[in-house]
């Protein structure tokens, strides 16, 4: 396929207030059914969305007039329980009459640049299509399984007694720290803010406590919970929109409450990582109201792929985790020539570029950076020593959507 080149007179730059206007009418067209042109214009201005305002807004301008835009989101990544300065890349769309053009590939390279500047060894993002972001690099990092079962579905667990539901005025307490605490024990979550913990909108909570006490201080597990009511109030689906534990015993009572929920709720939606096997918990994981699609077999969980991750600087990313004396890489990466070619690494420089152009058995930067998200990418040590999954799990969990 041949690539489009963008237009010679093409332009990205960062955004001004004045281009507040023309981004919220661009991202409600190219997003439609999320959020107003008006909500997204006024969260711009006022600066009130979770990561970040105008700052994090880069415009593609043509002919004088607004082409295309993205977000370079500051982040923070907890690779393998090790903090990690990512660019969250996010909201990238093109003006309808500038489609097709290269604009968008264009806007993604710019952000890669604005990452590696400002010193992000990683990006991360949702992509709208897969093929576009792995010929740009990002390699696909993780899946949740979507399960949706009625509360029976799962055991009573006797640590059940342990979990308990918030009341509205308690505000979710010691959550944010639960979640602080499970950072260097996961791979995949990202740091987050006051800000992003203040703009849940008033979700019920479950917590279960450490030890005995499910009441006040530290936690060792929690839920967020969004629910669903029937006609006339009858109560229909309930959502588990977010859940971490610290133990297993912890995880079986956040299950074992949600098992007795059954007078309340007619069904759970749960996505759970495929190291968690809730396929083995349940009692009937087939899916509700689906018929036989291969003699005797039966559709379970959905499997939902999501977030993408891309090395952006090799080399610093060797430092920050280290490396092994005498490895040798040679690397493809089109998008960032700076990281194209020969790597060797010493007991003193580190992963050095030589200079050599990289042969045809080059590792193209996708399936390199699908090798970190893995950590089978041979030299670097990556995961690292000190990384102990919480529940053994070392799947990537990017929770947070940008």
């Amino acid at each position: 396929m041949i690539p489009f080149r963008p237009p010679s007179d093409l332009r990205i730059r960062p955004a001004r207030p004045d281009d507040a206007e023309a981004l919220g009418t661009l991202w409600a067209r190219a997003f439609p059914g999320e959020r107003s042109a008006a909500d997204r214009t006024e969260s711009l201005l006022a600066g009130t969305d979770t990561y970040g305002g105008l700052d994090t807004c880069r415009v593609a301008e043509l002919d004088g007039r607004m082409a295309g835009a993205c977000r370079a989101y500051s982040l923070t990544l907890s690779l393998f329980g090790r903090p990690v300065p990512a660019l969250g890349l996010g909201a990238v769309a093109v003006s309808p009459d500038a489609r097709r053009r290269g604009i968008g590939a264009e806007l993604c390279r710019d952000a890669l640049r604005v990452g590696r500047e400002r010193g992000d060894l990683v990006s991360v993002l949702y992509p709208f299509r897969v093929e576009f972001y792995r010929r740009m690099g990002w390699a696909l990092a993780g899946a949740v399984e979507r399960y949706r079962f009625p509360p029976e579905a799962l055991p009573r667990f006797p640590e059940r007694a342990r979990a308990r539901l918030l009341e509205p005025a308690e505000r979710r307490p010691g959550v944010p720290e639960l979640y602080r605490s499970l950072l260097p024990r996961r791979h995949g979550l990202l740091h987050r803010s006051e800000r992003h913990w203040e703009q849940l909108d008033d979700p019920a909570v479950l917590v279960v406590g450490v030890g005995a006490d499910s009441g006040g201080g530290a936690l060792a597990a929690a839920a967020i919970l969004e629910s669903r009511r029937g006609r006339g109030g009858a109560g229909h689906a309930l959502t588990v929109r977010e859940l971490y534990a610290s133990d297993p015993s912890s995880y079986r009572a956040l299950l074992g409450w949600l098992s007795v929920q059954r007078d309340q709720w007619r069904s759970i939606t749960l996505d759970a990582l495929p190291g968690e096997r809730l396929h083995q918990v349940l009692a009937e994981p087939r899916r509700p109201s689906r018929g036989a699609r291969r003699g005797l077999w039966f559709e379970s969980a959905v499997l939902l792929r999501g977030p993408m991750m891309r090395v952006i600087d090799l080399a610093g990313l060797a430092a920050h985790f280290g490396v092994r004396p005498g490895t040798r890489l040679e690397v493809a990466d089109p998008e960032v020539p700076e990281q194209s070619g020969v790597w060797v690494a010493d007991d003193e420089a580190g992963l050095q570029r030589t200079g050599e152009e990289p042969g045809n058995g080059a590792l193209p930067i996708a399936l390199l950076s699908g090798l970190v998200v893995s950590g089978e990418l041979p030299g670097i040590r990556i995961p690292p020593p000190e990384f102990e999954p919480a529940m053994g799990l070392g799947d990537f969990d990017l929770l947070d959507t940008f």
